[in-house]
C-alpha cells in the first residue's frame, strides 16, 4: 500500500511540476511577443500597412497568455484602426474593428473586472459605433461611469469622463447631470484645484473655456 502512495504522488507531482513549466513557457512567450508588439510599435510607417503585423503579434501574446493588458491592447489598436477607417470617411469600414475591440475588452473585463481602463476603452467603441451619429452613446457614458466607479479618485480618467459628458451636454439625461455635479464636487473636496484642472483639458480640445463655464454654471458652480 505504502509503495502505492508513493507512486501517486510521485506522478500527482510530475504533473505539477508539468503545469508548472508549461504555465511558465505560456507566461514567456506571452510577455515575449508583447514586447516585441512594443517595440514594433514604435517603428511603425502607417497603421494601415503594419496593423496586421501589430495585431498578429498581440493575438499572438493573448494566445500564449491571455492577460488583461494584453487584451486592453489589442482593443485599443483595433480602436485605433477604426478610428483610421472614420476618418478617411469609411464608416461601415470600421465596424469589424470596432466589433473585435468590444470582444477583447469583454474578454479583459471577464477576466479583471476591477480594472477601471478596460471600461474607459471599451466605452470609446460605444461613442465610434455609427459616428458621427451618437446612436450608442448612452452606453458610452455607462461604461465611463463604470471606469470612474473602479478609480474614483484618479484625475486623468475623471478629467477626460467629464469632458466626454460636457461634450454631450444637451443629451444627457438629468440623473447624468447630477452625477456630474457630485463627481465634480467629490473631486474638488480632495484638490480644490481639480477645476482648473478640467478648464485646462477643455481648452486644450477647444482654445475657450466660455462654453464649459456655461455650463458648469447650470450646475452652480463657478469656473471663472
Amino acid at each position: 500500500m505504502s509503495h502505492l502512495k508513493s507512486g501517486w504522488f510521485k506522478a500527482a507531482s510530475l504533473v505539477v511540476a508539468l503545469g508548472a513549466l508549461f504555465f511558465s513557457i505560456c507566461f514567456y512567450f506571452g510577455y515575449w511577443n508583447f514586447y516585441r508588439f512594443q517595440r514594433e510599435k514604435q517603428e511603425i510607417r502607417s497603421l494601415e500597412k503594419d496593423f496586421n503585423r501589430l495585431e498578429n503579434r498581440l493575438k499572438k501574446a493573448v494566445n500564449f497568455y491571455p492577460h488583461p493588458l494584453f487584451l486592453t491592447e489589442l482593443g485599443r489598436l483595433r480602436i485605433l484602426r477604426a478610428m483610421a477607417e472614420i476618418e478617411f470617411g469609411e464608416r461601415e469600414a470600421s465596424e469589424p474593428y470596432l466589433d473585435g475591440a468590444a470582444a477583447s475588452l469583454k474578454k479583459g473585463v471577464w477576466l479583471n473586472p476591477v480594472d477601471h481602463t478596460l471600461f474607459w476603452e471599451m466605452s470609446k467603441v460605444y461613442f465610434l459605433y455609427n459616428y458621427p451619429l451618437l446612436t450608442y452613446a448612452p452606453k458610452g457614458r455607462l461604461l465611463c461611469r463604470e471606469a470612474v466607479r473602479r478609480h474614483p479618485f484618479n484625475e486623468f480618467l475623471v478629467v477626460n469622463v467629464l469632458v466626454v459628458f460636457l461634450e454631450q451636454w444637451s443629451l444627457l439625461e438629468p440623473e447624468e447631470k447630477t452625477w456630474v455635479q457630485e463627481t465634480l464636487n467629490r473631486l474638488l473636496s480632495v484638490n480644490p484645484g481639480f477645476l482648473g484642472r478640467l478648464k485646462a483639458r477643455w481648452r486644450q480640445s477647444y482654445r475657450e473655456t466660455s462654453n464649459l463655464i456655461e455650463k458648469l454654471a447650470e450646475l452652480g458652480m463657478k469656473a471663472e
